[in-house]
This record gives C-alpha cells, structure tokens and sequence, in this order.
C-alpha cells in the first residue's frame, strides 16, 4: 500500500481527521542526513526550581538527554533556545539564577545557543538564518512548554519552510488557572497543545519513535 493509500485509508477511518491528512501530508520514516536540527528549547531553572513548575519536568528532561544522544550518533546539529526576560523581571530576569540552563542538560561545546525574548524562538532573533546557513530543512522539537513556546517554534517554523516533528514526551507544560477562574489541568493543555501542532504544522510522535527514524 503507498504511502497516499495509507493516509486515505487513515482518513476514512476516523471523523476527525487533521487537516495535515486531509492534505495529503505524508507518513514520516526518515529524516534528511545533515539537514535536520534538534532544537532543545527552555530547559532552564525556571521551570524546576522556579516560579513555574513543570509536573513532568524531571521525566521530559531525560527524554531530551536521550534526543541528545541520539543527535550525537546522527551527527544532528543541536541548538538550545534560553529565554530571558529584563533585569528584575518576575521570571526569567536576566540577573537571576532561574534563567540558567538546568544543571542536567547544558549546552556543550559544538552547541548552538539562541536567547530569545518572545515566545517563539523565531521571533527577534536570526534563528532561521543560522538554519538555513547550515543546509537544515527538518526540526525536532523538545522542550518547556508544549502549549507555549513548543508549539511558538512549530507554529513559526513550518510557514519559513523547515518540516516540523515534536517528541510527544520530551515536552511537557504546567497546569493554569484563567482570569475568569477556570483551571485547565497540565495534561490536558499539553494534549491540545500537540493536537494542535499535528494538525497544521508537522508530526507528533513519542522519542523512541523519532529515534528509530532513518537518518537519509
């Protein structure tokens, strides 16, 4: 069966479809050899010692060790994003020690670092110029938050061009209560939140899986 017959087939078998499906987009088995980016994004104190707890940190973290791994064997360029905010800012000021990569997982030598100031990596920052200088078409996501600054970097990479594929469980967010007085519970927000990126802007999948990928 072609790969068409089989996203056919995956359309007729559910009411719901993505519109990524309904397109036409292609299962995915390999990603492209010296072309494809691990982008490791906010993995910064804020989010384990901090004012923003992530529940799943310490788990989504040694998923995002083994991505690194895995980059390493592949020879996958690997950028880390580190949000800062201003001097004296509630979270992420750029003077406090929350804003500091985590312990467990620091940029290493022949690593890229990207600061950014907005949710999106790609949002002031020449990002995609350093991609683009280097040949890579395809990104792997992981990092803190799902709902936030995952999907910003997925939501801006696919219409620059660069195919998109987030690690389901090297990601992970944190549970918010609204203004209206509404919570709306960890899990749930980072399941939308992928939902939403395997929709419109490119493929879902657990580590295991984007680490059996071909590397072609």
């Amino acid at each position: 069966m072609s790969l068409a017959e089989q996203a056919s087939q995956a359309i007729q078998s559910t009411s719901h479809p993505t519109l990524r499906a309904l397109s036409g987009a292609p299962g995915r088995s390999q990603l492209p050899r010296g072309a494809t980016a691990l982008l490791v994004i906010d993995f910064q104190n804020e989010y384990f010692s901090g004012r923003l707890p992530i529940p799943r940190g310490p788990q989504v973290l040694e998923q995002a060790r083994r991505l690194l791994q895995w980059a390493d064997a592949g020879q996958v360029a690997v950028f880390h994003i580190q949000h800062i905010a201003p001097e004296g800012a509630p979270v992420f000021a750029v003077n406090g020690s929350a804003v500091q990569f985590h312990p467990g997982l620091q940029p290493r030598a022949g690593d890229t670092v990207v600061q950014k100031r907005s949710v999106s990596a790609f949002v002031g920052t020449d990002l995609a110029d350093q991609l683009r200088a280097r040949g890579i078409t395809t990104l792997v996501i992981c990092g803190l938050m799902t709902h936030a600054c995952v999907a910003g970097a997925a939501r801006d990479a696919a219409p620059l061009g660069f195919e998109v594929v987030v690690a389901s469980d090297a990601v992970a967010t944190r549970a918010i209560t609204r203004s209206n007085g509404e919570s709306v519970d960890a899990d749930s927000l980072h399941r939308a939140a992928l939902a939403e990126i395997e929709d419109v802007f490119g493929d879902v999948m657990p580590t295991a899986h984007v680490m059996q990928l071909a590397l072609r």
